[in-house]
């Protein structure tokens, strides 16, 4: 058989596989159309419902919830102890941070409130309730999440928790935020120095050197790296 005959051979049978394959789907798609349309109709009425939920429900949530928040943070701004009481459970008319996250939860300001609910529990000396809320804050809000993992950090480092501590700092220094993160990665610096690794203190006091220069002269970081470098073996 020639060359020619042979392409041609393998033509027709590759046409042959072909056909069948067509065959195989419009035989299945002829037994089953009725299902398949039904899933098909199905998923788009999915598609539509979440598009209506978000546009007719969200949307009006977000809006509720935004002007609700403005009073509680005008509270949480004065700072004193009243205010701060009146910040996290409201006065009867305004509803406070506590009430928001609770009754707005699906939305972006609901997640806001637990952020600031978690600093006036702070601010009142209730550190407790101030880590379970500062902990249920969400990464949505980039700068605020990573100011708020380092002062989740605090709270562990004060407890005593040493792992979690610096896991919460490690968090918070990947934000590259000019003030927050050489202030996290001091302290993370210093809890690497409590647990004798040295050579990770000293990585965290020349990140501060290299990518936070004015600040490693401001908080006169330099002492610090130079111990640890005399420490590292």
């Amino acid at each position: 058989m020639t060359n020619n005959e042979n392409l041609g051979s393998k033509k027709s049978e590759q046409l042959q596989e072909n056909e069948n394959f067509v065959t195989r789907i419009l035989s299945f798609f002829n037994k089953y159309q009725n299902i398949i349309y039904g899933v098909i109709i199905g998923v788009l009425v999915v598609i539509l419902a979440i598009l209506a939920f978000n546009r007719f429900y969200i949307q009006k949530k977000n809006a509720e919830a935004s002007a609700q928040i403005v009073q509680p943070i005008h509270w949480f701004i004065q700072g004193d102890t009243a205010s701060l009481k009146l910040a996290l459970e409201g006065d009867g008319e305004n509803d406070g941070f506590l009430d928001i996250a609770t009754g707005y939860k699906i939305t972006k300001t609901a997640n806001t409130a637990n952020y600031y609910a978690g600093l006036s529990y702070l601010k009142l000396g209730q550190k407790e309730d101030a880590l379970e809320y500062l902990k249920k804050f969400k990464k949505k809000e980039d700068v605020l999440w990573y100011a708020c993992q380092a002062t989740i950090g605090d709270l562990y480092d004060e407890q005593g928790d040493e792992s979690q501590a610096i896991s919460y700092y490690e968090k918070a220094v990947k934000g590259n935020d000019p003030y927050f993160t050489p202030i996290a990665l001091f302290k993370l610096g210093q809890m690497y120095e409590r647990k004798g690794d040295w050579k990770k203190a000293l990585d965290a006091y020349q990140t501060i050197e290299k990518d936070f220069y004015a600040e490693y002269n401001k908080m006169s970081i330099a002492q610090y790296a130079e111990r640890a470098k005399s420490q590292v073996k």
